[in-house]
């Protein structure tokens, strides 16, 4: 059995741009039954799929560690069966298992780096501020170092409020926002009441601040009764009859 001793690296980076990735073991032919050219021929394929299921516009970097000198040299007398042990979720740390039928078997450690363009700040924003388009821009990004689901349109960002601040350059993530206010408490609304056959506008206060979608309390101008609407817009909120 080969000790695992991974001392060495050899870098390769790698542009990519189509592929679907497989996580099945991958049998290597006789000629690159030694350990460096089969996880190397392995990590190409395993690059290009890997960008093909991320999308156009992918990068893929990768640094492959190989066994020392000798160890790495090995033969196998059968073609070398290779495994991504971590493909189920993306990381900047691949391990890919190397194995000679029952004879040995070895983990080789690969570090990853995926780059997309992703939404980040052009200039800090601070908890509370709504975003503008001149707040954000598409930038290449490794997306293995990011945590939380990550923006890859401009348009999901501009015009969301932001809960806590982004840093100039970070990328913005999705947990960061909120949709905008539309409704502020004490805000004078429309209240949209309708049934099959007949619809009813009438003016109300807000008691509370509101989002669309959210239901609020809204006081009734008219009968001063307070009852709960949806927000349907700036200013407007639905109520059953």
């Amino acid at each position: 059995m080969m000790r695992r001793n991974f001392l060495r690296g050899l870098t390769v980076l790698l542009s990519v741009h189509w592929g679907a990735l497989a996580t099945a073991a991958t049998p290597i032919n006789a000629e690159n039954t030694t350990l460096r050219p089969a996880v190397n021929q392995f990590m190409r394929s395993y690059a290009n799929k890997l960008a093909k299921q991320l999308g156009p516009e992918t990068r893929v970097e990768y640094t492959v560690s190989v066994l020392e000198a000798g160890a790495g040299d090995a033969i196998c007398a059968t073609p070398l069966k290779l495994n991504p042990k971590d493909a189920g979720q993306l990381s900047s740390r691949l391990n890919v298992q190397v194995s000679c039928g029952d004879a040995w078997s070895v983990y080789v450690p690969v570090d990853l780096a995926v780059f997309r363009p992703v939404v980040v700040a052009i200039k800090p924003i601070g908890p509370g501020s709504t975003i503008d388009s001149d707040d954000v821009q598409l930038a290449e990004t490794d997306i293995t170092q990011l945590f939380g689901q990550y923006l890859t349109d401009l348009d999901e960002a501009v015009n969301m409020s932001v809960k806590r601040s982004i840093p100039q350059g970070a990328a913005v993530i999705s947990q960061q926002l909120v949709p905008p206010l539309m409704i502020r408490r004490g805000d004078v609304v429309v209240i949209n009441a309708a049934t099959s056959v007949i619809a009813v506008k009438m003016s109300g206060t807000a008691l509370t601040d509101g989002r669309r979608g959210e239901q609020i309390r809204i006081k009734n101008q008219g009968s001063a009764r307070v009852i709960e609407a949806r927000v349907t817009g700036p200013g407007q909120v639905q109520t059953a009859m």
